[in-house]
């Protein structure tokens, strides 16, 4: 029997780009069937009727869920797609799981008949990806991965000491886990928890193809961070993550929190040592696991 993809997609205020996002899923050439489940996440600029319109014109291939901004979880004070992601999740029947965000779209017609091919090939991995393109200010430019990771074998060690260089449209898991462990709804970045959870259920392999496109828009919840909110983010995610990681891992997570502790305390007192040692020990207490 051929297996079931379930394309998952979170969406927000992405009326400009939701379209493009559905066409990629829609435009797949492959030997299996696809459901693409759409979760709507109560937007007010027509998102929500571009998302009927095209349920109803692929009936077979599309369902969508409507969501209600009372139901937004918030993490670090900030409204987030989490409840959404996991209610899309737990309605999914894929044996593969596929994300594809209402801002970001696919280029190649077989990128999911690559990645199922390779899954079936090769039951030993949990998770893989692609290489993808950056979108930013109208221009395409290839998503950087660090030169020194094994891509056929990448690891949760480095995903912890470089950054998150997996976006999230070019992921493909096996059977996630469901429920998702408690910690999964409280971290900030949901994209990279996700990739090591499942890092840690098997391997994880990049194929070498380009196949999707990451937008760096303004009202992104990254980039619409400034510096200071963007440490403190990493702080707390890796505070809440420590506890799950084993011991090499953690030691990564502690020489990361003591870079991003004394980056921000030299930035905020470059010529005080003294305040800056209260507010590093200040962070340091805040955000220990």
């Amino acid at each position: 029997m051929d297996p079931l993809v379930t394309v998952l997609t979170v969406t927000y205020q992405h009326a400009p780009y939701i379209r493009k996002c559905v066409e990629g899923v829609l435009s797949q050439r492959t030997t299996f069937p696809v459901e693409q489940l759409i979760g709507e996440d109560g937007g007010n600029d027509g998102t929500r009727e571009i998302c009927e319109s095209l349920a109803a014109e692929n009936p077979t291939s599309v369902k969508l869920f409507v969501r209600d901004r009372q139901d937004v979880i918030y993490i670090n004070g900030r409204p987030t797609g989490r409840s959404n992601f996991v209610k899309l999740l737990n309605s999914s029947k894929g044996k593969y799981i596929a994300i594809c965000e209402g801002d970001d779209y696919w280029t190649d017609p077989l990128k999911l008949q690559k990645q199922v091919d390779f899954m079936e090939a090769h039951p030993e991995y949990s998770m893989c990806f692609h290489r993808a393109d950056l979108l930013k200010a109208g221009k395409l430019e290839p998503h950087p991965i660090p030169a020194d990771v094994d891509l056929e074998n990448v690891r949760v060690e480095d995903l912890l000491r470089t950054y998150n260089f997996i976006t999230t449209a070019s992921v493909m898991y096996r059977n996630v886990p469901r429920p998702l462990p408690d910690h999964f709804m409280k971290v900030p970045f949901g994209d990279l928890a996700l990739h090591i959870i499942m890092a840690t259920k098997g391997k994880v392999m990049c194929l070498p193809d380009r196949m999707s496109v990451y937008r760096i828009i303004d009202s992104g919840s990254w980039s619409k961070l400034d510096r200071s909110a963007q440490s403190l983010s990493s702080l707390e995610f890796y505070r809440i993550m420590s506890p799950h990681l084993t011991a090499t891992q953690r030691a990564i997570v502690t020489t990361k929190r003591a870079q991003i502790v004394e980056k921000m305390a030299h930035e905020r007192y470059p010529v005080n040592p003294k305040r800056k040692w209260v507010l590093k020990k200040y962070l340091q207490l805040m955000h220990r696991a």
